[in-house]
């Protein structure tokens, strides 16, 4: 009879003391997962509607692509440039910055953004008593830093609450071109003037970015936790960088219309 009563307390014993050891591994896993779990600092990358780990109101972009300044633009036929360096497109990089301290409710983020761009041609120049018809042993190039300082807009929203990796977006503002001709090792003159200068026009882009976040959550959390990070996109555009002196006076066109891609950044 005694041994008939133990048993079930011995089970219900057992039953307890087994919860009781469940209940502080969870308890203990909980705590572990709070700080070490990749799930706690990425869960949001996983959902729909998305909050991100750590603030975000910086980007920053690596930009390629080609250029071809349109500084031939204000002649008939074909003008000094082409003549010079021909009609082919030339390799244009850039870094652009971009701070996004407001964010529009449904729409996405705005700020400034400030963009900086490097390209050049260079060539054999003419013999000036050939008539420019015949080409010399020196070398000439031109030198375009394409720069502007715009209003960014962000639409990043849809990502955000949907997990839509899509971001377009839209800039607009300020450009300008400080650009320099060079005659063998040094600047070019004609009539005793330095050919350097800068050109003021307006800047205008349009175009999409791709998170690559979902190729790989746990990389881009642990990413996030160390530097603050938040997203990594690959992105494409259409620039405008209208650079013709703005009317005021004349001024060398040294902008173009072009096709950019690159990576970008959110910090």
């Amino acid at each position: 009879m005694s041994l008939h009563i133990g048993l079930p307390r011995l089970a219900a014993a057992c039953l307890a003391g087994g919860a009781a050891v469940l209940v502080a591994s969870a308890a203990s896993a909980q705590v572990t997962a709070t700080h070490n779990d990749w799930r706690q600092s990425d869960r949001s990358s996983l959902r729909a509607s998305e909050k991100y780990a750590s603030p975000q109101s910086f980007a920053f972009e690596l930009r390629f692509g080609p250029y071809s300044p349109e500084v031939d633009e204000e002649f008939s036929g074909t003008g000094p440039y082409g003549r010079t360096f021909g009609d082919g497109q030339r390799f244009y990089f850039g870094l652009e910055v971009d701070w996004l301290p407001l964010r529009i409710p449904y729409v996405g983020a705005i700020g400034p953004g400030f963009g900086w761009g490097y390209t050049s041609a260079s060539a054999k120049g003419f013999l000036a008593e050939s008539g420019f018809s015949e080409r010399s042993d020196e070398e000439t190039s031109l030198t375009i830093m394409p720069m502007h300082l715009s209003a960014v807009v962000r639409l990043d929203e849809l990502m955000r609450r949907t997990g839509v990796p899509v971001v377009p977006y839209a800039k607009l503002g300020v450009g300008m071109g400080v650009w320099a001709a060079g005659a063998g090792a040094g600047d070019a003159k004609h009539e005793g003037v330095l050919g350097k200068d800068i050109s003021w026009g307006t800047h205008l882009a349009l175009g999409g970015m791709l998170s690559l976040n979902w190729l790989d959550p746990r990389a881009v959390s642990r990413l996030d936790e160390s530097t603050g990070v938040n997203h990594v996109y690959a992105f494409g555009e259409w620039m405008y960088a209208n650079l013709d002196g703005l009317g005021s006076r004349p001024q060398m066109h040294v902008g173009t219309s072009t096709w950019i891609v690159g990576l970008a950044l959110d910090m």
